[in-house]
């Protein structure tokens, strides 16, 4: 018993503290808020112990660069004294306490060293790797519907995709001893990776791509001045390539003419009078949908082939009518009694179950994301209706957010009065968007410049830029990485506005600089963590 009594320390529970919150990231809040309460009652507890609970606070609030990165946090309080939404205000503050837990303790707490720094990285890591196999394991059959954010059983498929893109880079960055641990950190990662390709996540494949950038661009830091910025600017002309040709694949032409009402059929083969709606550009794999289209051929048609009624809702909850002559439009066939004959029992099952798309679970799952996008944008660019779409949808949030900024360049609205200013100028703007759909910006940058207008936004980047150079976190590969995933996510969503994301931004954020600040100083162990640049 006395073993396992000086084992439980008021600093190992910390540490322990420390690795449940990565362990608990992917799977609950609650667990994830109980694990901070852990860290913040064993901290206190060890300062009332040894009577230095005063000298504690003393030391975090005097340490400047603690102080620059909690002011973060700070900031969104003073925005409240110009907040008329007020309870908005009060629960974003209480969303980013992990930046005044993790800023307070992390510092004060005894230097982290390099095996306990890579324990708990490594414990977050497996963690959400074992997240994502139960994930498929529950909800696998999700997959073949296209369901891909379905499969996110624990947390948002978005903040999954980031913790996921840092637990590659911490599985392949790090050097264990034992060849088996090599490679079962090798197979973890390639699961990772496999993962989000499955599932067709673009914002971990955009987290990825901005990852591996960022290492290439840290890496070429090592070599000779003329070759390294040779390098880099190699980099730079192959991220505007690739930038480029994401735009023409998304925005070019689109994927068919725009058909003319007296080059199409009037009847169908059963002399049904087509219903032709040349207003709605919706295309599926190519094929216009709203043309050719016989609902009463269709209706007794499908009463033949299924239980599900024709003018009810498929199993996602969609008008079937819609779900069904998508899917012929996908196969390039009228929306007739000619197009049911070509449908076998299990394109029948699949439009049922609310697949839309003959290619649903049967191509590259990011392809598929990819023709969405395309299809949302041709919809967009065609009739201006962003409706129910992720990505159009984002245009007019920024579009009704910059409209927010001329209005208040320099203070912004405050903390809480986001919401209002959005509700307001979408109503003034006469935006198309149905009001289910009037959300915020979606890029944490855009909110924090209507937040606190552009000193605001000029101070949180310095609170965040700030404490990383001047205790040289940028010495560390994991810290580029996870740096780089961050700054990736807010350019299409407000992270720090939910638990998960502000965690992840403040929990690894004060480990990687302040709890590994020792070993930013004097480098880490080669055999650990490799090479660092300039030693």
């Amino acid at each position: 018993m006395s073993g396992w009594r000086s084992y439980l320390t008021y600093g190992n529970v910390q540490w322990l503290a420390l690795a449940l919150v990565a362990v608990t990231l992917p799977w609950s809040n609650v667990l994830v808020s109980n694990a901070q309460f852990l860290l913040i009652g064993a901290w206190l507890g060890e300062g009332v112990h040894h009577r230095d609970l005063w000298d504690r606070f003393r030391r975090a609030f005097t340490d400047r660069w603690v102080l620059l990165f909690v002011s973060l946090f700070l900031l969104h309080v003073l925005g409240l004294l110009w907040t008329q939404d007020l309870e908005w205000g009060l629960d974003l503050c209480r969303i980013l306490l992990p930046i005044l837990v993790f800023g307070t303790i992390i510092p004060t707490m005894p230097a982290l060293t390099e095996r306990g720094l890579w324990g708990i990285l490594l414990a977050g890591a497996y963690s959400v790797v074992l997240s994502t196999m139960v994930c498929l394991a529950v909800a696998h059959d999700r997959l073949a519907l296209g369901d891909f954010r379905g499969v996110s059983l624990f947390i948002s498929h978005i903040r999954l995709g980031l913790l996921l893109c840092l637990a590659v880079v911490v599985l392949l960055v790090h050097r264990p001893g034992w060849k088996w641990m090599q490679w079962t950190q090798y197979a973890a990662a390639g699961w990772a990776l496999l993962f989000m390709w499955k599932v067709g996540s673009l914002s971990g494949a955009g987290a990825l791509v901005a990852m591996v950038a960022a290492l290439l661009w840290w890496r070429a830091g090592r070599t000779p001045m003329r070759v390294r910025w040779l390098l880099r600017g190699g980099l730079l002309l192959l991220i505007a390539v690739g930038a480029l040709a994401m735009v023409h694949l998304l925005a070019g032409t689109p994927h068919a003419a725009w058909p003319e009402r007296t080059g199409l059929p009037e009847r169908s083969a059963g002399g049904e009078l087509y219903y032709h709606d040349l207003e709605d550009p919706q295309i599926e794999n190519g094929h216009f949908v709203w043309i050719e289209v016989a609902d009463g051929e269709l209706e007794r048609g499908w009463s033949r082939l299924s239980k599900v009624p024709y003018d009810g809702t498929d199993e996602r909850g969609q008008p079937l009518r819609s779900t069904l002559v998508r899917y012929l439009a996908s196969m390039g066939l009228p929306k007739d009694s000619v197009g049911l004959m070509h449908l076998s029992p299990e394109d029948v099952q699949r439009v049922g179950s609310g697949v839309s798309n003959v290619r649903t679970g049967r191509q590259s799952p990011l392809a598929t994301r990819l023709e969405q996008l395309r299809m949302e944008l041709d919809r967009y660019r065609t009739t201006g209706d962003p409706n129910g779409h992720s990505l159009t949808m984002r245009f007019e949030f920024w579009r009704t957010g910059a409209h927010i900024v001329r209005e208040h360049p320099w203070m912004g609205v405050g903390t809480g009065d986001t919401r209002p200013a959005f509700a307001e100028m979408y109503r003034r703007l006469g935006s198309r968007l149905a009001p289910e759909w009037r959300h915020r910006a979606h890029n944490e940058y855009l909110t924090l410049l209507i937040s606190f207008g552009a000193f605001g936004l000029l101070w949180a980047l310095f609170a965040f830029v700030g404490p990383a150079r001047a205790l040289r976190s940028y010495r560390s590969p994991v810290f580029i990485a996870w740096a780089a995933i961050f700054a990736f996510s807010c350019l299409s969503e407000d992270t720090i506005e939910t638990q998960v994301g502000a965690t992840f931004f403040a929990f690894y954020f004060a480990l990687l600089v302040f709890g590994a600040r020792r070993i930013n100083r004097d480098g880490p162990h080669r055999s650990v963590a490799g090479p660092v640049p300039g030693k």
